[in-house]
C-alpha cells in the first residue's frame, strides 16, 4: 500500500546562473510523529536503515503531492538522493517554469518549509506495538515521490534554498523552523 508522510526543504538561485535549486530532506530517521490515519492515530517512527534497500531509481518532486501538474524534478536526471545518517537529503533542479520559481520563491522566503513523501512498505517491513500505540518502519521497499509541502507530517523535515542554507547556518533559526512546523502540524 502507498503511503504520505511530510518533511523540511530549502532553495537557491546561484548568483549569475538560471537554475533554481532546492535542497531538502524528506525522510528522517527516529524521529516520532503522530500520523492521523483514516483508522486512527498513532505514532510513527521511521528507523535508521529503512532506506538502506529501498527503490529510489524512479521518484519524482511534487508540490503537495499534486499529480495532475508536471513534476518539478525526477531522479535520477533532475533530482538525486542521499542517504545519511539523518535520512534521506535531496538535491533537485528546477526547470524554469512559472510553477517552479513560483515554489522556489516560496521556499526561499521561508513560506514552505517542509516535505513529504509517498512509499511503500514491504510485508515484514515494519511492527506496531499496542501497549504504546506506536508503528515502526523498519524497511521501505520503495519511494514514489516527494513533495514540498505546508503540512508536514514530521515536523522535523525540512526544505530550503540551497543559498539559504549557506548564508543562514544558524542552529537557533533550524530550531525555530522545526517548531513552527510542530505548531503548524498541532493545528491541521
Amino acid at each position: 500500500m502507498k503511503e504520505l508522510r511530510i518533511c523540511e526543504i530549502r532553495a537557491e538561485a546561484p548568483a549569475g546562473a538560471d537554475s533554481l535549486i532546492l535542497e531538502g530532506l524528506p525522510i528522517v530517521y527516529n524521529q516520532p510523529t503522530m500520523i492521523n490515519d483514516p483508522a486512527g492515530k498513532y505514532i510513527e517512527i521511521i528507523r535508521s536503515g529503512a532506506l538502506d534497500d529501498a527503490d529510489l531509481s524512479d521518484a519524482r518532486l511534487l508540490y503537495n503531492h499534486d499529480l495532475s501538474k508536471v513534476p518539478l524534478a525526477r531522479t535520477p536526471k533532475t533530482m538525486q538522493f542521499i542517504r545519511d545518517a539523518a535520512g534521506l537529503k535531496m538535491v533537485a533542479s528546477l526547470p524554469d517554469t512559472a510553477e517552479a520559481r513560483s515554489v522556489h520563491t516560496a521556499v526561499q522566503r521561508g513560506d514552505l518549509s517542509g516535505m513529504s513523501f509517498a512509499f511503500k512498505v514491504p510485508a515484514g517491513g515494519d511492527r506496531y506495538d499496542p501497549n504504546t500505540n506506536t508503528r515502526e518502519i523498519l524497511k521501505i521497499e520503495k519511494v514514489y515521490e516527494v513533495s514540498i509541502t505546508p503540512y508536514p507530517a514530521y515536523p522535523q523535515t525540512s526544505v530550503e534554498a540551497r543559498a539559504a542554507i549557506k548564508a543562514v547556518n544558524d542552529p537557533l533559526k533550524i530550531a525555530a523552523k522545526i517548531k513552527i512546523n510542530q505548531i503548524l502540524k498541532r493545528s491541521v
